[in-house]
This record gives structure tokens, sequence and C-alpha cells, in this order.
């Protein structure tokens, strides 16, 4: 497989492959639709009044500090199915292939500016697996866009004041193809993440949108923007989670209601401009099981009829920081979850939510 057939998923960005002679090893040695099911919402429920009243000027400037510098993490590639991809065999070394081994985690490095007004510009590096930590150089496939490339211009960007952000395209195309939506979750304090990339396609028969492949990343934030000229080396990252059981779906199930003070819900204007709205609607549980379930607590959901697009990313707190069966039973105790919601209308972004949800 050649590299542009690979990096075609992001058509957008620019993508190669370097090797850095200045990486600084920082850690020790080594050992990523039909959405089944769509939110119930009731369009007569009253709107429910932010106790804040936050400006969106506030918002924007608390996401920017949490965004920006180094995360580095772990990247899985994960099919419609639920199934992990294995690394291309052109990037495992000859020694994984003899020893049988076969690698579905990618270590990654974000390196997040903004440079200038309300953008979010990610150079992001997935690193090629090394046997040991010889060597001082290290290659990488590199990927650098602005994440919110595709969104119209809109000034106002959904983010949460924690650097949770919705980076989704104004408009799905209406001859078809495939675009990709960007939903991140982050931890209260802002030091650790979720990241997923989903890639909508339409149906070869039936032409409604599905998703087809999540870019799930596990990221945790370890310094100031240097653009990542210092990687993180091998062992950094964090720990693999490809072959972590998937969410299980009785966790998600029953009733949870939406936190008003930490949710934070963008409706398109008459001109299709994004506006911050000061509440949100009370969220009823979703009806049936998620399209996809992953590991570390997260789902998707994802309903489709013609142009009008239902979307939700979700993650169960605190499950992405433990491992093992620990993973399945902080999911059962979890009572609160982080949820990315992005709703289409004859084919047009009309409603985002970015929001914290707790038991009801």
């Amino acid at each position: 497989m050649s590299l542009s057939t690979l990096l075609s998923r992001t058509p957008a960005s620019s993508a190669h492959v370097k090797s850095s002679s200045r990486a600084r090893v920082l850690r020790g040695r080594a050992s990523r639709i039909p959405f089944c099911a769509r939110a119930v919402q009731s369009p007569e429920a009253a709107v429910t009044a932010h106790p804040a009243q936050q400006s969106y000027d506030k918002v924007w400037s608390a996401f920017a500090s949490k965004a920006q510098g180094e995360w580095e993490g772990i990247t899985v590639t994960f099919e419609a199915s639920g199934a992990a991809q294995p690394l291309p065999d052109r990037y495992v070394p000859g020694a994984y292939r003899d020893w049988g081994v076969e690698l579905f985690d990618w270590q990654s490095q974000s390196s997040c500016t903004i440079p200038q007004g309300r953008s979010l510009r990610n150079i992001f590096k997935r690193l090629m697996p090394t046997v040991g930590c010889e060597a001082d150089a290290i290659a990488f496939v590199e990927e650098a866009a602005d994440v919110w490339q595709a969104d119209g211009g809109s000034a106002v960007k959904p983010v949460t004041p924690d650097g949770g952000y919705l980076a989704a395209p104004a408009q799905l195309p209406a001859g078809g193809g495939k675009v990709k939506l960007e939903g991140c979750v982050a931890a209260p304090g802002g030091k650790s993440r979720l990241r997923a990339v989903l890639t909508l396609m339409q149906h070869w028969e039936s032409k409604q949108w599905q998703v087809a492949f999540v870019d799930l990343s596990r990221e945790t934030w370890y310094g100031e923007f240097n653009g990542g000229v210092e990687l993180s080396g091998c062992a950094g990252g964090g720990r693999p989670f490809a072959k972590d059981a998937a969410t299980a779906p009785e966790v998600l199930a029953g009733a949870w209601r939406a936190e008003a003070a930490e949710s934070y819900t963008y409706a398109a204007s008459a001109d299709g401009q994004l506006e911050l709205v000061s509440g949100v609607l009370p969220v009823a549980s979703a009806t049936g099981q998620p399209q996809l379930l992953l590991p570390l607590g997260v789902w998707v959901r994802c309903s489709a009829a013609g142009g009008d697009v239902e979307l939700e990313l979700g993650a169960l707190r605190g499950v992405a920081v433990v491992s093992g069966e620990a993973q399945a039973a902080a999911a059962a105790a979890a009572g609160v979850r982080d949820v990315v919601r992005a709703s289409y209308k004859a084919g047009k972004l009309h409603r985002a939510e970015l929001v914290v949800e707790a038991r009801a």
C-alpha cells in the first residue's frame, strides 16, 4: 500500500513521512452508518437557562488555553464493524512480523496551536513503530490541518472551556463522497482528552450517510506548543487500547439528563452561522443501541434519512484512565458521560451540542 493510499482519507491536509534527528526521547524503554438510534428530544421542551451566562468570548478564551500545547497519545482506527485495523505492513518492522506480532495501536502526537483568530491547527504525527529505543531519529507520518477548515468560516466554533470541541462540515456534499467530522471530549481541567475523527460516506445502494471509520485517540497534555520538534519517543503515548473490551450496551441504558451548567448548545442562525445559545434542551435517553461500541467507554450513534443526519459521539467519565477488567467496572459505575452531537437538516449543519449528562 502506498503512503498516498494510506492517507487518502485526509485529502485536505498535508501529509508526509519524516525522520526527525532533533527528536529527544522523553520516556523510558518500550516494552483509532446507520445510527441505529437517535437521541429523543422534545422540541416543545422549555429551555433551561445557563446559570453562569458566560459570553462566548470567555468560553473561547478558556478553550484556547486548554487546547494549545503538545499532546502525546495512542491512536487506533476502527472500522464500522468495531474491529481495529492493523497497521499497514510497510510501517511495521520485520522483526514483529517474524515474531508473529500484529500491531493495531499507533503512538501519536498532536501539536495544537491557535495561529490567529478563532481557529485551531493540529500537526498530527503517527510515529513509526520501532524495536527498542536505540535510535534517536524517529520516523513519522504527519498530517497538518485546520480542524475547522470545512465549517464555512463560522466565527463561532463549538467548544467548551475544558478544551472539548466539534469540527463538522457546514454542509454535506449533495453528490455524496466522504466527509470528516471531529469530536473531542476533555476531562475536567483539560489535561487529558479523547479525540475522534469520524469518516462519513454514503452507502453505495441506499445513498444514506453512514460512519465508515473512526480514528480514536486518547491523548495527554505534556508541554507547551513547540511545533512538534521534540517527539515523545518510543514508550510515550500511554498504554495501547485497540484490543480492550468494547463498551457494554447496558452501561449506556437508562435515562440521562443534561447538566445545564456544563453543557453548550450552538444553533445555526438564519444565515447559517453558528451561535452559542444561553440554554440547553433537556435530552431524554436514547432509544435502541449505539451503532458502534468502542473501548475506553466510547460509543458512536448515527441516524440518516436523506440529508437529515444525526450524529453522536460519547464517552463515559473515568473509563479511559483505567485498563483491563477495571474498565468494565469503571463503566458500570460511571454516572457521568460527555457527549458531542451534530444535527443536519437538508444537508446543512443546524445544531451542535457539547453536553455533560448524568444519570437521571
